[in-house]
């Protein structure tokens, strides 16, 4: 390799890159030793590019907007070599290393490393990959070190640093926290829309109505994730791969500090945390209660026990701007179809019912339903459990039967006894495969599940406050509220026509709905 002397002649154009990974960094010592390193060989620095804030080991060199547009002016021939400060500013991943030298060595486009006046690529692949590697060792190293540093700190019950969670100011003088109450009535209003089971896009909307202040969904979801509201700091919350992910909570490290004047207890904390487990598994939908047929998935038919559909047919007159509402609840066997304001009308008896019982009975009635949900969930997982353990058995006798067996094969184009079991054991393999991969999500799903009736459903005080809540509601609220309602006390509905029109439109029937503690009878005419 030639001295550098040879490869930077006077007059040469260069090009400067500079990185830094966090906002704290600057880029002013990079660049006064780039412009020392040109003013020493006579050259001038034409262009500057920079990627500030920007870690190389989170990002990948795609997502650098400032080196990729240095390798693509490097293959236009803008420049005539490349200034950095040190080896790690370019890359941190050797696969990325190697793609830059290629891409710079075949523009033949020299890189000089300032800090110690030597050449990026030394010629010795071998050598070059040593730094390489080296460079990444010391990164994880570092990230290693850090991430033990910040959990032993938490482990005292002390922060770790960084912005302090909406609602709290962290003084760093003091080393304490302190309430800003303006942000925390927000904060409570946002655990109260969620309980309510409004979604992170709806909240954000209602509550920058309310309070006249911008809030997106991304701070609803970390509002609504963060135990520090309940006096809990947590290490590995976020993936380090993605500053929006959350990791799975068994990864946390969770300790309760005594800096934090907390706003709800854990167990609050929990139910709302449960909620939000349900939903990302998709178990619970909030918009299944952003509806105005409140007995969809509800209400069956008596006659061929099918679902009822959900049809909207309201238009809009144009030029009068005129709405009509026509919402139907209809049978997909038996083919008639009833106004969905004439099934509402039973909202009425159902309120009426609830005012009419002592709501502790209420809540006692339905706290005992909620446990036998919770026995079922219970009885299907420990069977999905005792199914995966047998077929998990049964995979590993294959296994050990298939490999005994293939050791007797001589070759591969004899197709004997032997060879023909062990293909029918492969592909018994795969099967086994596939069906623990199926009970495993299932598992999965029911331990969200039964961890929700637990926290939410199965809580005799949530329910009881609940149902007291229900019990002053009337026909006239909003469809959320009444959905809610609905889809809380009722267990079925089920519906008999009686008479029915040339158009198939019923003008008699019978309705009964079976909520969680009693039987509302109602006639439709």
């Amino acid at each position: 390799m030639l001295p550098l002397a040879n490869l930077i002649q006077p007059g040469m154009k260069g090009a400067f890159y500079g990185r830094h990974s966090t906002a704290k960094q600057n880029m002013e010592t990079q660049q006064s030793m780039a412009h020392d390193f040109a003013e020493k060989y006579g050259c001038t620095i034409a262009y500057e590019y920079l990627d500030p804030s920007v870690s190389a080991r989170k990002k990948q060199l795609d997502d650098r907007p400032g080196v990729s547009q240095l390798l693509k002016d490097a293959i236009d021939g803008k420049f005539d070599f490349v200034l950095m400060n040190h080896h790690d500013r370019m890359a941190r991943n050797p696969m990325e290393h190697q793609k830059i030298r290629m891409t710079l060595s075949g523009c033949n486009i020299p890189v000089v490393i300032t800090s110690s006046e030597s050449l990026y690529d030394s010629g010795d692949f071998i050598v070059d990959l040593i730094k390489d590697g080296t460079s990444k060792l010391e990164v994880d190293n570092t990230r290693i070190r850090t991430r033990d540093t910040a959990r032993n700190i938490l482990k005292q019950g002390k922060w770790t640093g960084g912005k302090a969670p909406f609602g709290y100011r962290y003084d760093k003088a003091t080393k304490t926290f302190s309430q800003y109450e303006a942000e925390l009535t927000i904060v409570r209003r946002v655990y109260e829309l969620y309980r309510n089971r409004e979604g992170f896009q709806s909240i954000a909307s209602i509550v920058s109505h309310e309070f006249g202040k911008s809030i997106n969904k991304s701070a609803v979801r970390w509002i609504i994730t963060n135990p520090f509201y309940a006096g809990y700091m947590t290490h590995q919350r976020k993936s380090e791969r993605s500053r929006n992910s959350i990791t799975p909570m068994e990864g946390w490290l969770m300790i309760k500090s005594d800096l934090i004047v907390p706003i709800m207890s854990l167990e609050e904390w929990k139910e709302t945390w449960a909620i939000y487990e349900q939903r990302k598994t998709g178990d619970l939908n909030p918009k299944m209660y952003k509806t105005s047929f409140y007995l969809s998935n509800l209400l069956s038919c008596a006659v061929c026990n099918q679902m009822l559909n959900c049809k909207d047919q309201s238009t809009t007159y144009k030029k009068t701007g005129k709405q009509y509402l026509k919402k139907w609840y209809c049978c997909p066997t038996c083919k008639y179809k009833i106004k969905s304001g004439r099934i509402h009308s039973v909202i009425d008896a159902v309120l009426n019912d609830l005012k009419s019982q002592n709501l502790e009975t209420v809540s006692s009635l339905v706290y005992a339903q909620m446990l036998k949900e919770r026995q079922l969930v219970a009885e299907r997982l420990n069977k999905a459990k005792t199914e995966l353990t047998a077929t998990d058995n049964q995979l590993q006798l294959a296994d050990v039967h298939s490999k005994r067996l293939a050791s007797k094969v001589k070759d591969l184009e004899t197709i004997d006894e032997n060879t023909k079991m062990v293909q029918v054991l492969t592909l018994q393999k795969q099967q086994l495969s596939s069906r623990i991969i199926a009970l495993q999500s299932e598992i999965n799903r029911m331990n969200k599940s039964a961890q929700y009736l637990e926290m939410i459903e199965g809580n005799q005080h949530e329910i009881t406050r609940n149902i007291k809540t229900m019990s002053i509601m009337t026909s006239r609220d909003n469809d959320h509220d009444i959905r809610k309602m609905i889809t809380y006390l009722v267990q079925q509905a089920v519906f008999t026509p009686i008479t029915i029109d040339s158009k198939h439109v019923v003008t008699k029937g019978d309705l009964a709905i079976q909520t969680r503690s009693s039987l509302v009878r109602t006639t439709i005419s």
